[in-house]
C-alpha cells in the first residue's frame, strides 16, 4: 500500500483520510495532513526537536490525541513541524519524534486554522493492503 493523505469535505470541518503499509505511518501522514491545513512549512532554519510519550484507550483514540497533541505544541510551542517519526506504536501507547522550526509570520504562509482533531467518525483499520485511519479535524 502506497503512503499518503486526502483532505475530504465534511459539514463545517474538514475529513483527512491518511493511508500506509503500516500504522506507524499512517500517524505519521495524518501530522503531515494536519500541517498542510494550519501553513506552509517553507523549511529553512534549524530544527527544533520535541519527544512525546501519548496513551489512550484504543489505537484510534491515540490517532486523535497524536493530532491534538501536535496542535498543542504549534499553539503553544509556535512550532512548525515538517518531520514526524513514530518511534514505537502500541494499541495504547505511542512514543516519536517531531521536529519543526519557530513560527515566523514574516515567512510562514498561514493555510487557515484547526481547532482539534474529533472523534466524530473517527477510525483506524487495518486492511489487506495496510493501515487506513479517518479524522474529522474541527476549523
Amino acid at each position: 500500500m502506497s503512503l499518503g493523505f486526502e483532505l475530504v469535505d465534511h459539514t463545517a470541518d474538514i475529513g483527512v483520510r491518511v493511508w500506509g503499509p503500516t500504522a506507524a505511518e499512517v500517524f505519521e501522514e495524518a501530522g503531515r495532513a494536519l500541517f498542510s491545513l494550519v501553513c506552509d512549512p517553507l523549511r529553512e532554519g534549524e530544527l527544533e526537536e520535541v519527544e512525546l510519550e501519548l496513551e489512550a484507550e484504543a489505537a484510534d483514540l491515540l490517532l486523535a490525541a497524536w493530532l491534538n497533541e501536535l496542535l498543542y505544541l504549534f499553539e503553544a510551542r509556535q512550532l512548525v513541524l515538517t518531520e514526524f517519526e513514530v518511534r514505537e506504536l502500541g494499541e495504547r501507547r505511542l512514543r516519536a519524534r517531531v521536529a519543526g522550526e519557530p513560527l515566523d509570520v514574516g515567512r510562514h504562509i498561514m493555510c487557515g486554522g484547526v481547532k482539534a482533531a474529533t472523534l466524530h467518525e473517527l477510525r483506524l483499520e487495518q486492511r489487506s493492503a495496510g493501515w487506513e485511519g479517518f479524522v474529522v479535524l474541527d476549523v
